[in-house]
């Protein structure tokens, strides 16, 4: 009776084994994929905040003493901490620094600003994959206009 419950003990001991090697690979991509969903949801986070701060930057430009979309810029590379590569991230300003300097009094004062960025984000699952990902800011622009 003592070598059927030995028996039986190592039985149940190899099926464990087999079934945790089974499972084992399915838990590792799982862990990998949620890890690299929270890379995913930092980058749109940092991006988000970094279209605002460009938008906000915008509209409270001075032109008169020759501020302009590189301030805007500026202030987005600035946001940028925290991305794997901050260059990567292409800015898109509407409308651009020649474009409101074209608009004329009392004009571009109340206009809306915005500011759009696209990064692409890889990622490394099991298949490395590359997402785009992007943010968009709206603000009027508030500067006074000279009369």
């Amino acid at each position: 009776m003592r070598k059927v419950v030995q028996t039986f003990t190592r039985l149940i001991r190899g099926q464990a084994v087999v079934e945790f090697a089974i499972v084992l690979p399915v838990l590792l991509i799982l862990l990998i994929g949620l890890i690299n969903l929270g890379f995913l949801i930092n980058a749109q986070i940092i991006l988000t905040q970094a279209a605002w701060e460009g938008a906000r930057t915008g509209a409270t430009l001075d032109p008169a003493s020759g501020e302009g979309d590189a301030e805007i810029n500026g202030a987005v590379q600035s946001a940028l901490v925290g991305l794997t590569d901050p260059s990567a991230v292409a800015i898109s300003i509407n409308p651009d620094e020649p474009s409101r300097a074209a608009m004329g009094w009392p004009k571009p004062r109340g206009e809306a600003l915005t500011v759009d960025l696209s990064f692409p984000l890889n990622l490394t699952l099991p298949v490395p994959i590359s997402i785009n990902l992007g943010a968009q800011a709206t603000s009027r622009i508030e500067y006074s206009n000279p009369p």
